[in-house]
């Protein structure tokens, strides 16, 4: 059965969710700067705050310019992902109620985790992936920049060849 959460709690566990996202298949972490990086301008201070805040209750831990999981944080995430009626993807922890009640305790009296707009904070992820895509697109294409370099190359060959 799933457990309603707060504001807070969700807003902490979408966090939780795009740091595991983020995450490289089989890698534990992933840059927090990198993460940050991703989301759009006006949402980066939001989720700086909340990422310095999951650092502080004890979800995430710091590696150098890093960001990853500690035990209890891979709990409350199976706990997030629980609650919103999904099956937990993270790998096999070690139940600890009283750390996971200690998380939610801390993230309930933080105001960090205030959500900006709860509409907000649950479409971020799909927004996310919106972002880049379209960040993505707005690149030249590689294969017509090929065909470009190719053409000038042909050109300057062609003049070369007609002047001669």
């Amino acid at each position: 059965m799933a457990n309603a959460l707060t504001d807070r709690a969700t807003f902490a566990g979408v966090l939780a969710q795009l740091v595991r996202n983020r995450c490289a298949s089989g890698a534990n972490r992933t840059s927090r700067t990198g993460l940050q990086a991703t989301v759009p301008v006006n949402e980066r201070p939001a989720v700086r705050r909340g990422i310095e805040g999951l650092i502080e209750v004890g979800v995430l831990a710091v590696h150098g310019e890093d960001i990853g999981f500690t035990p209890e944080g891979s709990q409350f995430l199976a706990h997030f992902q629980r609650a919103q009626g999904q099956k937990p993807n993270v790998e096999r922890h070690q139940e600890d109620a009283a750390a996971l009640k200690r998380i939610l305790g801390a993230i309930e009296q933080d105001e960090r985790f205030e959500p900006y707009s709860m509409d907000d904070v649950r479409t971020l992820p799909a927004r996310l992936e919106n972002y880049r895509s379209h960040r993505g697109g707005a690149r030249f294409p590689r294969s017509w920049l090929a065909i470009a370099s190719v053409v000038l190359v042909l050109a300057v060959i062609g003049l070369y060849v007609v002047r001669r």
